[in-house]
C-alpha cells in the first residue's frame, strides 16, 4: 500500500470474504492461503468534504463503562 501510495495510488484493504471460494476461483495452490485484498487504483473525483469532529464529552467516557 505504502509503495502505491509512492507512485501516486491509493489503496483500500478489504476483509470479510469468502476467502476459500476466492481461492478457488483463482486456483490457489494449496499450500498458499488468501488472508486479504487490497484494491489499488486512482481516484475518480476530488473527495467530499469530511463533517465536522464530534464534542470530546459526546465521545470520550472517563472512569465508568458505557
Amino acid at each position: 500500500m505504502l509503495a502505491a501510495a509512492a507512485h501516486g495510488y491509493q489503496s483500500c484493504p478489504m476483509d470479510g470474504f469468502d476467502f476459500k471460494a476466492v481461492g478457488s476461483l483463482i486456483n490457489l495452490p494449496a499450500d498458499h492461503e488468501v488472508v486479504m485484498f487490497v484494491a489499488i487504483g486512482k481516484k475518480a473525483a476530488e473527495y467530499p468534504p469530511h463533517g465536522g469532529q464530534l464534542p470530546e464529552e459526546e465521545t470520550v467516557i472517563h472512569n465508568r463503562f458505557a
